[in-house]
């Protein structure tokens, strides 16, 4: 039962509801993103869609998010955390339900654009809310639970996704939409507009908005993101393909002049400078980016290569998620005690052991193996992002959090896209130059050995990429300085509830 509202308030636990309703909107929202790359191909299967196609679904999500990600931080500015994060929960639900409802491929694709706009509310809010809820030397600690959510989501994705076993894929979409409204109703009780300010003071300097900085942002990062998402249709020396990214390059110089000149700007320009920042930023975009092969790759290859049902190939999946619950609140401890490099490394070398098993993986390759690398990559990726977290935001003044969230989000979301695309040209650029088409929509045609042999080929190549990608991660992490310790004030006021 939840204690009046009063009563959580004015308590030393305030911290604790807070993290509560975070933890409750982020779990369900990453368990969907997770459901959701593991029925792609039912999905692609259904409608006859290539991978090619198919991977427009975590594109067009990612896309919109990514685009959106900085004006939303803003927004909170004006509208307060609580009116943004309960609207952005509302905006996913009726998403899910759409998307379960949809009876063609644009059908879910225009699912997935309504999806982003309440997503890119949430994750603009979440690491915010929690880093202005507790103290700074439990920081860390913050983090790290935050990836436990995470990885309560990651759980939770497989097993939902599983769900398509027993029903159908649509059956996932409305299950996380009756959830995303339970998660609304938690922060509908805790975020009272009296919980609101206390979350949200010391935070705002300024409500003057910089539009002109939100305006180029998203013209920068739709030109840039759409002319790598459609490298793969295209081709990636077309026209428009060259022209869109010379184009965004042009708008990123117009950005940076522009925020120079602001009194308030979007993006504080002054924080690149900052070392632990700049350098923990490119980390978490490698690492992401590195990533994402296998998020978006991986199901393709057990379904439609190996034979599995979505529900076989979830539990083959699942150790990365249970690792990432498991040892995300030990991470951001161990990181307020000793500091954020050795973790970061340490997490980094199981990334990057987990990718090198990825690339070597064959049709006749035990299944026990991908369960042996999944556990060893949501262990690095467990270990790596509270630390490395902290090491962005540890320099970073308090006024500026919600931006900072909203920014490490952002990293994360178009490191997805790139991290999608690229291996996905990879491995369709691999099964062409074998006499392949990448269709494995149609079940008839998985018939032929040659097929997903060449697929699974293009995979390996496609995580050789990403394995080089990782590599680079680990070796920027171990640039990004050792973080002070901040020491425990009993006198700071500023987190009484």
């Amino acid at each position: 039962m939840i204690p009046p509202i009063r009563s959580i308030y004015s308590s030393s636990s305030f911290k604790w509801w807070v993290y509560v309703t975070v933890a409750t909107g982020t779990a369900i929202t990453v368990a969907e993103q997770t459901a959701s790359s593991i029925v792609i191909p039912k999905i692609s299967e259904e409608f006859g869609a290539d991978i090619a196609t198919a991977q427009w679904m975590p594109i067009t999500y990612m896309l919109i998010v990514c685009t959106l990600m900085m004006p939303a931080a803003k927004i909170v500015d004006y509208f307060g955390q609580r009116r943004v994060w309960i609207g952005g929960l509302y905006v996913l639900a009726f998403a899910s339900l759409f998307i379960a409802f949809s009876q063609s491929f644009s059908m879910i694709l225009v699912g997935k654009v309504i999806m982003a706009l309440g997503a890119s509310a949430v994750q603009a809010n979440g690491i915010a809310m929690m880093a202005s809820s507790f103290p700074e030397h439990e920081r860390g600690k913050a983090m790290g639970l935050h990836m436990t959510a995470v990885g309560v989501g990651a759980v939770g994705g497989p097993l939902v996704g599983g769900i398509d076993s027993l029903f159908d894929w649509r059956a996932v979409f409305i299950f996380v939409g009756i959830f995303q409204l339970v998660a609304n109703v938690i922060a509908m009780l805790v975020l009272t507009d009296k919980g609101r300010k206390k979350v949200e003071a010391d935070l705002v300097e300024s409500r003057k908005f910089d539009w002109r900085g939100v305006l180029l942002s998203m013209c920068f990062l739709i030109a840039f993101m759409l002319s790598v998402s459609l490298g793969n249709k295209l081709g990636w020396f077309s026209l428009f393909v060259l022209g869109g990214l010379g184009i965004s390059i042009v708008i990123l110089i117009i950005f940076i002049f522009e925020e120079n000149k602001s009194s308030n700007p979007l993006l504080p320009l002054y924080l690149f400078r900052i070392k632990s920042f700049s350098l923990g930023s490119l980390a978490r975009f490698l690492c992401f980016m590195a990533g994402s092969s296998v998020f978006f790759l991986l199901p393709f290859f057990l379904v439609s290569g190996v034979g599995m049902t979505t529900a076989r190939a979830a539990t083959y999946m699942l150790p990365s998620a249970v690792t990432i619950a498991l040892f995300g609140p030990f991470s951001g401890r161990i990181a307020d005690r000793i500091g954020n490099k050795l973790p970061s490394l340490i997490g980094m070398s199981c990334s990057t052991l987990a990718m090198y098993i990825f690339s070597t993986i064959t049709l006749d390759s035990n299944p026990l193996i991908i369960s042996v690398a999944a556990a060893l990559s949501g262990t690095g990726l467990s270990i790596f992002m509270a630390p490395n977290t902290t090491s962005i935001m540890g320099e970073i003044d308090r006024a500026h959090y919600g931006v900072i969230s909203a920014f490490m989000n952002l990293t994360r979301n178009s490191a997805h896209i790139v991290g999608i695309a690229i291996p996905t040209a990879v491995v369709v650029l691999v099964m062409s130059n074998l006499g392949y088409e990448a269709d494995l929509s149609d079940p008839q045609k998985l018939i032929d050995l040659g097929l997903r042999t060449s697929y699974v080929l293009g995979m390996q190549r496609a995580f050789q990429m990403s394995l080089f990608f990782m590599v680079l991660a680990m070796v920027v992490t171990g640039l990004v300085p050792k973080t002070q310790i901040p020491s425990f004030n009993p006198d700071d006021k500023r987190y009484d509830r």
